[in-house]
């Protein structure tokens, strides 16, 4: 069973859930944490889960097991609450997926959340050419709408695996809107040019600025971005032709 933390308990205005889980070349992971950098966000909430792999990491001199945080920030400008969730893994099993996917979402509907956004990555084929930096998929036509407008190529097939699509296509059954950006890559560990690319079209969608200058400065600090960390359950890892 999960098990959400309170470390506060914000006053939140209509906040838009966006996450950036662990995935190929860890885009919508690193997109996250320097939006959470940036935007000087607080944590609120920890959320601890059997449903994690079953791992115990080394995090500032201590053995921790895994969990998921969520900041909240409200950058210039912007008249609405972002509430900002990461993790050091994703669920372990599909089943896994589907029922920590629905607590987050039953933890974000009591926060007043209205929209929640994922940003993951869509993995070129190795002869694919994209004109386009960041494709994106939405669960309604408003929303599909909205993308077009700020320059986001839809998808017009494929699958997202894992939560990063879960979170936002199962969104629309508890009544809020959903939409994933993926950063176009190659693959690898870390592509900062992918964050930088999803990061880019999420401000715009939602009507604030990121100055990303310093985001290759901030990767490179960052040592939660090695390889055993987020090594990918083998069945996952081993198929390579979707989206995540």
């Amino acid at each position: 069973m999960s098990h959400f933390n309170y470390l506060g308990r914000p006053r939140l205005k209509r906040p838009v859930l966006i996450a950036g889980l662990p995935g190929i070349a860890n885009i919508g992971k690193l997109a996250v944490e320097y939006l959470i950098h940036k935007l000087n966000a607080v944590k609120f909430v920890e959320l601890y889960s059997e449903h994690f792999p079953e791992w115990a990491i080394q995090e500032n001199g201590a053995l921790k097991t895994l969990k998921m945080d969520f900041f909240h920030a409200r950058p210039t400008g912007l008249k609405r609450d972002l509430i900002l969730a990461t993790a050091d893994a994703q669920a372990a099993t599909p089943t896994g997926q589907y029922m920590l996917t629905g607590e987050i979402l039953d933890f974000a509907g009591k926060q007043g959340v209205e929209t929640v956004a994922t940003m993951a990555a869509y993995v070129l084929a190795q002869n694919e050419v994209r004109d386009e930096n960041v494709v994106g998929a939405a669960s309604d036509a408003e929303v599909r709408k909205l993308l077009k407008e700020h320059g986001v190529e839809l998808l017009d097939g494929g699958m997202i695996v894992g939560m990063n699509g879960l979170l936002p296509a199962l969104a629309a059954a508890e009544g809020m809107r959903g939409l994933c950006l993926l950063g176009t890559t190659k693959g690898g560990l870390l592509d900062v040019g992918g964050s930088e690319a999803v990061l880019q079209a999420l401000s715009s969608v939602l009507g604030f600025s990121v100055d990303t200058q310093e985001l290759h400065q901030h990767a490179a600090a960052l040592s939660k971005f090695k390889p055993r960390m987020f090594k990918l359950p083998k069945d996952l890892d081993e198929e390579l032709s979707y989206i995540r």
